[in-house]
């Protein structure tokens, strides 16, 4: 499946995207310029931080053991706009940040609460990467056409769920894709239909993109392999070798030493679930676990976004962790129609 994905995408050179915008305030340290704030309602507060904008756990805020803990994630960046009409309509053209194929075009704002967007296909040191642009107000793109770093994709808005005016912006994710059998496995696991095929959010996983960007603005010759490789693990599955599993084909790079005869995969994960190292193992096991986690001094399953569960000291496998094994790991012939609420 992944050389199909391959197939289609223009021959190798190095990555290194350009910002989507004219913003280019992350470059000049003024991230309160770069980033659109959110609106922040907590314990009667309201204010409007523009880290809410930013990739990470920047968003939810609870009080837990006395202390304040940003709980929800965020998968990409929120670029605020430059150029506003009279009406205070966003203006920013929205170009690709290197050279790709279209491979989905969302034109169809409540199909997602991304609103309008677009996927783009990169390829990476042989291996797909992904780049999505969201809450467009336009899309002057179509499947199947191939594009340049730098060409015009569309126009920033403020499409999706949420969203007004006041707080339109571009969406950005850097990203790679989980399984290429993702529509049988949304089928089975869901009554909702999915309208994008494989590139449905959920089977494409973001990147810290600012941090790549910063760090290729520090280091031009850094690749992104060698960028992901270098993010710090958060917590390490190991799961039983599987012919379904695709992340090692799919992404050679993140593979450490030999993967001949493996009897089962460690697989290195952030905190907020980005693979970071798939190490092969010759230890049989029945099912998956938790090898390691960071000692964290918050609930795991607030810490990862439910991917761990368990109090401090304790990880386990959470609801989202065994999901997202179940589809690193999916089986096309073992689809079953979805529980009644799922």
């Amino acid at each position: 499946m992944a050389a199909l994905l391959l197939a289609a995408t223009p021959p190798v050179h190095a990555f290194t995207p350009a910002l989507p915008t004219a913003n280019e305030a992350l470059f000049g340290g003024k991230p309160g310029r770069f980033y659109m704030f959110t609106d922040r309602d907590f314990e009667g507060t309201k204010t409007t931080p523009w880290e809410g904008g930013a990739y990470g756990f920047t968003r939810g805020p609870k009080r837990l053991g006395g202390r304040i803990v940003l709980t929800k994630f965020h998968e990409g960046i929120d670029i605020q706009p430059l150029q506003r009409d009279a009406r205070g309509e966003p203006l920013d053209d929205v170009v690709a940040i290197e050279s790709g194929r279209i491979v989905h075009a969302s034109k169809t704002a409540a199909d997602s609460n991304y609103g309008q967007y677009i996927v783009l296909a990169h390829e990476v040191e042989g291996a797909p990467v992904y780049s999505i642009y969201a809450h467009l107000a336009a899309i002057d793109v179509a499947v199947g056409q191939s594009v340049a770093r730098g060409s015009r994709l569309g126009r920033l808005g403020y499409t999706g769920d949420g969203l007004d005016q006041r707080r339109a912006h571009l969406h950005l994710e850097i990203a790679v894709m989980w399984h290429g059998e993702f529509e049988s496995w949304h089928a089975a696991n869901f009554t909702t239909p999915n309208k994008h095929g494989r590139y449905n959010g959920i089977n494409l996983m973001g990147l810290d993109v600012a941090a790549f960007y910063l760090a290729q603005r520090k280091n031009p010759s850094l690749t992104l392999p060698e960028f992901i490789r270098g993010q710090t693990p958060y917590f390490r599955l190991q799961i039983p070798a599987s012919p379904h599993f695709q992340l090692p084909d799919r992404y050679p790079w993140l593979v450490a030493g030999d993967p001949g005869g493996a009897r089962s995969w460690v697989v290195s994960f952030t905190n907020a679930g980005f693979p970071v190292k798939l190490e092969a193992s010759d230890e049989p096991i029945a099912g998956p676990r938790v090898t390691w986690a960071q000692p964290s001094a918050i609930p795991y399953d607030q810490a990862t976004r439910s991917l761990l569960a368990g109090p401090p000291g304790n990880p386990q496998l959470g609801l989202s962790g065994r999901k997202l094994v179940e589809l690193l790991t999916w089986d096309p012939a073992s689809a079953s129609r979805p529980e009644e609420g799922t």
